[in-house]
């Protein structure tokens, strides 16, 4: 028996072309995609760094109003204080940078007789 040498396949140039091809292209997709897990990594990053300070603690004191204290929301720079007095509610809004009082509201009131 004799053995025949291999032959060379005439399309080996262009397998490596290929393979060099679908490389480069693997490198640079993957580059890309680690470029874009750094940048969201940094941005979440720099969100948590720069928290905005919160605001200084106020202290103060309201002026009581006769009657029991419903409700006392504060929100939107306003505290408003809800009071139930006999002749009907009350409520009050102050304004919590300066603790002025802004607007009052009576609701109900002494009843009136309907014909």
């Amino acid at each position: 028996m004799t053995s025949t040498p291999p032959e060379t396949d005439p399309n080996a140039a262009a397998n490596e072309a290929v393979v060099t091809r679908i490389r480069r292209i693997s490198v640079v997709s993957f580059l890309v995609m680690i470029l874009g897990v750094g940048s969201v990594l940094a941005v979440i990053a720099f969100r948590l760094m720069t928290v905005p300070a919160a605001a200084p603690l106020m202290s103060g004191t309201v002026p009581a109003e006769t009657g029991r204290v419903v409700s006392a929301v504060a929100a939107d720079k306003s505290l408003t204080v809800t009071y139930q007095r006999d002749d009907g509610a009350l409520i009050v809004i102050y304004d919590l940078r300066t603790l002025k009082e802004t607007h009052r509201v009576t609701v109900g009131g002494p009843q009136v007789p309907r014909p």
